[in-house]
C-alpha cells in the first residue's frame, strides 16, 4: 500500500471534512497545483526581497550623505583647527627605565 493512500485513508478517518478537500486537491491538474505554489511562493518571497534591496539602498544613502557632511565639516572647519601636531607619543605616566 502507499504511502498516499494510507494519508488519504488516516485522513478521512480522523477528519471527514479535510478529506473532502484533500481529495479536492489531490484531484486537480499538476499545472493548477504548480501556479498556486508558485504564486504563493512569490507572495512570501518578493515582499522579502524587495524590503531587503530597500533597506541596502537606505543604508547606503544614508552612508554617502553622512560622508559628505562629515567631508564639508572637516573643510570648514580644518582651516581654524591648525596643525595636527601630537603633543606626545601616546603614553602617559609611564617611566621608561634604561637597564644596563
Amino acid at each position: 500500500m502507499s504511502w498516499q493512500v494510507r494519508f488519504e485513508e488516516e485522513m478521512r478517518r480522523r477528519h471527514p471534512g479535510a478529506g473532502t478537500w484533500y481529495t479536492r486537491v489531490s484531484r486537480q491538474p499538476s499545472w493548477v497545483t504548480k501556479t498556486a505554489l508558485v504564486v504563493a511562493l512569490l507572495v512570501v518571497v518578493v515582499p522579502i526581497i524587495a524590503l531587503t534591496i530597500a533597506a541596502v539602498l537606505i543604508g547606503l544613502a544614508c552612508l554617502l550623505i553622512l560622508s559628505i557632511v562629515a567631508s564639508i565639516w572637516r573643510f570648514i572647519t580644518s582651516p581654524f583647527a591648525g596643525p595636527r601636531v601630537p603633543k606626545d607619543d601616546g603614553r602617559r605616566n609611564v617611566t621608561i627605565v634604561d637597564r644596563p
